[in-house]
């Protein structure tokens, strides 16, 4: 089962949020498009992203602000929008689309924040972003969501998105965060001997972390007898 801790969210952000929840993404997305933001045919995801158009969507309305408690109320609500949270703003919808099965929307979004470069799809790179760091964490999961699908310079997406993790300061906050909540699920699930031996053997000893788990794909994906394992280990 899928848990998610969150602040409070805007009208706009907390449908794709509840839609998430009740449709979780496989681990194994579909064949990425590779086509620019605007080229993209959005009919092909659910309704609920509809209401997002922009950043300021990310944002909660000064009508939903007053309804809320004093202590979770956003300080930023009737001031301009900085560089800073429009930064975050743009990864945070390309996660967004993520959730719903856009994962070309989302590459879009997070490239110009992640590649130091100017790309044809997500057009002008943004230099020295404060969204860095978020934007290539997104980016890799974008490409593991990609799979054994071949993408970029005819790498499949699992061998695209450990470059992205390696990319991803190794002080981002979530490397831990994330590596705390699988060793909780190795620890507390009712894993088979058999299974446990399979995830030990990925293991190696190591903590549970970026990598090891991207060697729990690529393992169970040469291995298919032992996709039951990733299937539980990735709930």
């Amino acid at each position: 089962m899928v848990e998610m801790n969150t602040k409070p969210l805007s009208s706009s952000v907390a449908p794709v949020v509840e839609y998430f929840m009740a449709h979780p993404q496989s681990h194994q997305g579909p064949p990425m498009l590779y086509q620019s933001f605007s080229e993209l045919d959005r009919s092909r995801l659910p309704d609920v992203i509809e209401g997002i158009s922009g950043v300021e969507d990310m944002f909660i309305e000064p009508n939903e602000e007053e309804a809320l408690p004093s202590g979770e109320r956003n300080s930023r609500v009737n001031t301009r929008i900085s560089k800073n949270q429009e930064h975050h703003a743009d990864v945070m919808l390309g996660l967004l689309y993520l959730m719903v099965g856009g994962v070309d929307e989302a590459h879009d979004l997070v490239l110009p924040y992640s590649l130091p470069e100017d790309s044809e799809w997500g057009g002008p790179a943004v230099y020295d972003s404060p969204a860095l760091g978020s934007a290539c964490y997104s980016h890799a999961l974008v490409h593991r969501t990609e799979g054994t699908h071949l993408g970029e310079l005819g790498l499949c997406g699992w061998d695209n998105a450990r470059t992205w993790f390696e990319e991803t300061p190794q002080d981002y906050a979530l490397f831990d965060e994330a590596s705390n909540e699988c060793e909780n699920l190795y620890v507390h699930s009712s894993f088979t001997p058999d299974e446990l031996s399979v995830l030990e053997k990925i293991k190696g000893g190591r903590k549970w972390h970026w990598g090891t788990t991207m060697d729990l794909f690529s393992f169970s994906e040469k291995t298919p007898s032992n996709k039951r394992v990733l299937y539980r280990f990735s709930q």
